[in-house]
């Protein structure tokens, strides 16, 4: 069987997708790999690939069977074991825990004062068991399309419940059932501190990521400088890591005099034990499985080859997990793997330079990940081809060690440890002047959108014709043909679209909404909402908080494959209407943006405009009056009527008609601007509306809606917001009025596609809310 374990692998796979992934492409997949079995001409082979797929078929079967929970919605009291040292950002203390029944739970729980917090951070460590009462509430889903599911996320840990805890001490917590893995695991979040403690603030985040694995130490500007340069995997323990630490420990070892013996056995002790204190990621197991395996090869001269060995921690992997299919750690680390080691012998055969084999190295592993990138997040790094052949070398051979020998160093010769931790400081802070530097070049990021199953498809293949012909020794740009056939596909799908699409997205308490045209005849963000910001005490502020623009709206945009802005119209200068936009500037390309007049009276308007300006975008001030219109659609400005900035009512009010449907969008427009507006248009009709003030008992009076007589009427407002909007005597007026009411705060976001003749209406989660229109 030496050499043919891909095909037990290939078993596991198809029969963990048809028992998890049941449709028409994972059929073709399995008819596909049974074909090539059968090829074989073995027997025993296809005996083989059978069983094995059919135990595979059992495994993932009962793994959803057993994804079940034994508790209900409503309260808790019971004591909750650590499975992890628990995350506290600010105020904020996150864990996954286990019941007494053993059932898993996401526990988080709101730090009450700085002295809770700084105890909790010395004594809750994982294995310890702690007495809780606290509320069961089940995860949410994504609320906007192709937004991060948590929900989806925690199932496939086997999660079904956050436990939000509401007083927590650590007097009701003991010592019990700690095992050997939470024993590692707290060794590996006293080093994550120590590092916090000794480390220069420039070094901290590359040693806990290079040792611990442990990657929430970054500034945002730094980590997505690397991830637009592509090569953000160099940020943590990866497979490549691995390899030269055991390379490193083995030559080490053989050097001091150790048996070839001795330091099998060694290094079949310290690799687990590294696993769990860097973290456990999957590319970490993989190299680690692989590098045992080959060790006992070489030691005991087995019959198989390193692919074999790269197969066997595959089927390994799924065994325990069948789960990890889905984590992107998992998919991206076996198919770089995959793809290098069929290409190596190509790659090593050619009698070229050091160099030329670095940058195939390069070629064949953005390759191989672009599929995977594309689905999860939309975009892929071009000049990472370049950029790894100038990292790799340069963190594998310098900074990876340098950091092992810096953690090493502070326990033995302090002064020493400080000198050599400025320089690697100076020398972090050139990797990374070069990286927010290449992250500025103008196709530095391809964004391909949210690829459908047949354009993955098509992908794959694309990916798989390129390594084929390149291993027949043609060109790159040969081999790249049908690749670049693909992607032009895909181009002209997301750029002349014969649908259009209007999306209220949910940006929580505040208003956004994208209205992309067919044929991509316009594309215009109305608001960008924005996060809300009460001022906090030192130790409640987050390192990593939310933001609307960063977390909601590029996902979102790049999901859609949109790169371009033509109008941004910011209603008014309030922060959940337009404290996103700052975030998307630079971001994405903006033609124009259309404000209130005078609205830039206000400090953060005033402050967008005078950053739009520099970067060249033109910012225009725009009343009743003004309008555009293409063959897709027209739109004129309704409101306000004078340039005297006075907030709310003046927010700019946008009337069109496209879509089969007219639509008014009126920010914030409250009773006062209602009374102006029905005395200047006393004969004007919409069939949507866009609810005013998130719903305020402030707006949406019954003559307002009497003179608009809206079919469908939308709502953007927070869940749980602590307004209480939308109000209940708005709520009475809708439904007096007998228009159907959406609401993002129930229903995610609100979703309207259509053509000229008509369109369908569909909101995020309640797809029993699907409106069909005809004109």
């Amino acid at each position: 069987m030496a050499g043919k374990c891909y095909h037990i692998a290939c078993a596991a796979l198809v029969g963990i997708l048809l028992s998890l992934e049941y449709h028409l492409l994972t059929l073709i997949l399995a008819s596909i790999v049974i074909v090539r079995v059968i090829q074989e001409r073995n027997k025993h082979l296809l005996i083989l690939f059978c069983s094995i797929m059919f135990l595979f078929i059992i495994l993932g079967l009962n793994s959803e069977k057993d994804k079940r929970s034994s508790f209900s919605e409503g309260n808790i009291h019971d004591y909750v074991t650590f499975q992890e040292s628990p995350e506290i950002d600010g105020n904020r203390l996150r864990a996954i825990v286990t019941t007494s029944n053993e059932e898993k739970l996401m526990l988080s729980h709101n730090i009450q004062n700085e002295k809770d917090k700084y105890r909790l951070e010395d004594k809750l460590v994982a294995g310890l068991s702690c007495r809780t009462n606290g509320e069961l509430v089940i995860p949410l889903p994504n609320s906007n399309e192709h937004a991060f599911n948590y929900q989806r996320y925690l199932y496939r840990q086997n999660i079904h419940w956050q436990l939000e805890v509401e007083a927590f001490s650590i007097e009701n917590c003991s010592v019990s059932g700690r095992t050997i893995k939470h024993v590692f695991q707290n060794i590996r979040e006293k080093g994550i501190k120590t590092v916090a403690e000794n480390f220069p603030e420039k070094v901290t985040p590359y040693a806990n990521a290079l040792i611990f694995g442990e990657r929430s130490d970054f500034a945002n500007e730094t980590y997505r400088a690397y991830q637009e340069i592509g090569v953000v995997h160099l940020l943590a323990i990866s497979g490549l890591h691995i390899g030269l630490l055991v390379g490193i420990l083995y030559f080490c070892l053989l050097r001091i005099g150790m048996t070839k013996e001795t330091v099998f056995w060694l290094l079949c002790c310290i690799l687990p034990i590294y696993t769990i204190l860097s973290g456990g990621n999957p590319p970490v197991i993989r190299a680690v499985i692989m590098s045992l395996l080959l060790l006992a090869k070489q030691k005991w001269r087995l019959p198989y080859t390193t692919f074999d060995a790269f197969s066997i921690s595959f089927i390994v992997f799924l065994f325990f997990d069948p789960y990890l299919i889905y984590h992107v750690g998992f998919q991206l680390t076996y198919s770089v793997s995959f793809a290098l080691i069929i290409s190596s012998q190509q790659i090593l055969r050619k009698k070229t330079s050091s160099f030329k084999n670095m940058f195939d190295i390069s070629v064949v592993s953005m390759l191989a990940s672009l599929p995977i990138l594309a689905f999860h997040f939309y975009e892929f790094s071009l000049i990472s081809i370049v950029s790894n052949i100038v990292y790799v070398p340069f963190y594998t051979i310098v900074i990876l060690p340098l950091m092992f020998f810096l953690f090493i160093l502070q326990f033995i010769h302090w002064p020493l440890f400080v000198i050599f931790s400025e320089w690697t400081s100076r020398l972090l802070l050139y990797s990374e002047q070069i990286a927010k530097y290449g992250s500025t070049l103008k196709f530095a990021m391809i964004t391909v959108g949210k690829p459908d199953i047949i354009m993955m498809v098509l992908m794959i293949i694309g990916v798989f014709l390129f390594l084929l012909f390149n291993e027949q020794g043609k060109s790159y740009l040969y081999s790249a043909c049908p690749l670049i056939l693909v992607f032009f596909i895909s181009f002209l799908v997301h750029q002349f679209p014969v649908k259009g699409e209007v999306i209220f997205i949910d940006v929580g308490q505040g208003d956004s909404i994208l209205i992309k045209l067919p044929y991509n005849r316009g594309t215009y963000l109305i608001d960008t909402g924005g996060t809300l910001h009460f001022p906090v005490a030192d130790w409640q502020e987050r390192s990593k908080s939310f933001k609307v623009g960063e977390d909601v709206l590029l996902p979102l945009l790049k999901s859609k494959k949109i790169n371009k802005i033509d109008k941004l119209i910011l209603t008014h200068s309030d922060v959940d209407h337009m404290g996103a936009a700052q975030e998307l500037l630079g971001r994405v390309m903006i033609k124009e943006i259309l404000i209130s007049p005078n609205s830039w009276e206000k400090k953060m308007m005033a402050d967008l405009v005078t950053e739009a300006q520099s970067l060249g975008i033109s910012v225009k001030q725009e009343k009743a009056g003004s309008s555009w219109q293409n063959k897709s659609g027209e739109f004129h400005f309704l409101y306000p009527f004078d340039d005297e900035y006075e907030g709310n009512n003046d927010s700019l009010v946008l009337y069109g008609v496209f879509g089969g449907l007219s639509w008014i969008f009126t920010g914030d427009l409250e009773k006062e601007g209602e009374e102006e507006f029905i005395k200047r248009y006393g004969d004007l009709r919409a069939d949507v509306l866009k609810v005013g003030h998130h719903g305020s008992n402030s707006s949406t009076t019954s003559d307002f809606l009497g003179l608009l007589q809206p079919k469908y009427s939308i709502i953007s407002a927070g869940r749980n917001n602590r307004y209480g909007h939308p109000h209940a005597e708005v709520i009475a007026e809708l439904q007096a009025s007998n228009t159907s009411i959406f609401q993002t705060g129930e229903h995610g976001a609100i979703h309207y596609e259509f053509t000229k003749k008509g369109g369908t209406f569909r909101t995020q989660w309640q797809y029993d809310k699907a409106i069909e229109i005809q004109e």
